[in-house]
């Protein structure tokens, strides 16, 4: 059985793209947390939160009174994402290192508990569900965000922009992850019977002049290693695509989507 250790490879490039692919979402991401109706004093957790996930947005919302903690195994993620909240002064903040499966966190301890993009990455989704609904308390919300590989595209189409993402796709299955996800995050949390479930569905855009424009080549960068052992590119074919694909994106009356995300969340039971 695989780890729930983070596939990508660390490093500065691949903490500025979970950054910026973060701030593209946010706005989703803020419309999903004030339908839930995080409140002042609430605990929440943002369980694989990567370099900082929704931390920002959870703390503004549960005030002083209440707590945000990020987990994560990466340790070189969690170093970026404590040196962010300190930029931010998110006092209300912590992170600590552990396992969606195995860790020290109490039973029924977080009045929320929020993942993204974790079954997207690592699969098993019956358990991440279960390991995850372990830790809220009775009454309080799982909410999953996940992504669905359909959702991205440029506009107008390119031939090397194609091969890139299905290559993504056949690399996350490739280590066990599941690209598709997103469309089965509201079958999830009913079969884990979670009550009041609800779903909505959104993307993030760019143009040639937003920082989300690199996200397909950067995000191939950060897996070039599991392409190469797969068997799927040669370097040079990576190379070669990259650079057409930029080349693609620069062009001002090019756009792009990213994943179509889909957010679920429901109460526990008490």
């Amino acid at each position: 059985m695989r780890d729930d250790k983070y596939p990508l490879v660390a490093g500065p490039a691949e903490i500025e793209r979970l950054r910026i692919q973060a701030e593209s979402l946010s706005d989703e991401a803020a419309i999903m947390l004030d339908s839930i109706g995080i409140q002042p004093g609430m605990a929440c957790l943002d369980l694989g939160c990567g370099a900082g996930g929704i931390t920002d947005l959870l703390s503004a919302r549960v005030g002083s009174t209440g707590r945000v903690l990020g987990v994560d195994v990466e340790e070189f993620s969690l170093a970026a994402a404590r040196a962010w909240a300190d930029r931010l002064g998110l006092a209300n903040v912590s992170f600590r290192a552990g396992s969606i499966f195995a860790n020290d966190l109490a039973p029924e301890s977080f009045d929320l508990v929020h993942l993204r993009y974790v079954i997207t990455t690592i699969g098993r989704h019956e358990e991440v569900v279960r390991s995850a609904l372990r830790l809220v308390t009775p009454g309080g919300t799982l909410a999953l965000q996940e992504a669905d590989g359909d959702g991205i595209r440029c506009f107008p189409d390119n031939r090397a922009f194609t091969r890139l993402r299905d290559v993504l796709v056949s690399v996350f299955a490739g280590i066990g992850g599941d690209t598709f996800a997103g469309r089965q995050v509201f079958r999830l949390l009913c079969d884990a019977g979670l009550s009041d479930v609800d779903v909505r569905v959104c993307t993030a855009r760019s143009r040639s002049t937003d920082d989300l424009v690199d996200y397909v080549p950067q995000t191939v960068l950060s897996v070039r290693q599991t392409i190469r052992e797969l068997g799927l590119m040669a370097d040079s074919e990576i190379d070669a695509a990259i650079t057409e694909v930029r080349a693609h994106l620069s062009d001002p009356k090019t756009i792009t989507t990213t994943s179509t995300v889909f957010q679920a969340w429901g109460r526990k039971a008490y």
